[in-house]
């Protein structure tokens, strides 16, 4: 059995083939696929976010499709 003896001169890289060694860095196609969409930070009235909660629930889909239905139509002119 070999025992590491860092403190006497030798390093802990000589216990590792670093021939085939990558180091960070995602792997390619790894991760979520873009959804094509950009994030806007805003602020609303409490009462305002809670309508639209209320909405998204009772339509059964997210609170950003309700938003975007409602401003769609409001921006198109």
């Amino acid at each position: 059995m070999r025992v590491c003896r860092v403190g006497a001169g030798e390093g802990v890289l000589d216990y590792f083939d670093l021939k085939n060694a990558r180091w960070g860095g995602a792997r390619a196609g790894s991760g979520r696929k873009t959804s094509g969409r950009v994030q806007y930070v805003t602020r609303l009235e409490p009462s305002l976010v809670q309508r639209i909660k209320a909405r998204a629930k009772k339509e059964k889909r997210p609170g950003c499709e309700v938003v975007e239905a409602l401003l769609r139509p409001a921006l198109a002119r």
